[in-house]
């Protein structure tokens, strides 16, 4: 478990199936594919596109799967790949399980 740069939300990281690595929020949520386009990452790394399914729509047969903590920090914006500052940039880089990561490749 991290620590967000942003807004010091627990977070945690997933590698997606493309290598890259992914913050997201550490509580598994329900997912209704096909009915949104927010994005969801599932703990093997693949995304879904769908939206999150309210409280009486969950039901064991549906995808569960993590937030991508952008969607959900109130910082997110510092954290954009357009036009960032190397002040910004230093943010992007955080220590989890001894290694260094950023969220924002080259």
């Amino acid at each position: 478990m991290s620590t967000c740069k942003g807004c010091g939300a627990r977070i945690d990281w997933i590698t997606t199936t493309e290598g890259k690595y992914m913050p997201v929020d550490p509580e598994p949520v329900f997912v209704i594919e096909g009915d949104g386009s927010d994005r969801f990452v599932t703990d093997e790394g693949a995304i879904l596109l769908g939206r999150r399914a309210r409280p009486e729509e969950e039901r064991p047969e549906l995808e569960v799967a993590f937030v991508p903590h952008w969607k959900t920090c109130p910082e997110a914006a510092r954290f954009r790949r357009g036009g960032r500052s190397r002040e910004s940039s230093l943010c992007l880089t955080v220590s989890h399980a001894g290694e260094w990561r950023s969220i924002v490749s080259g």
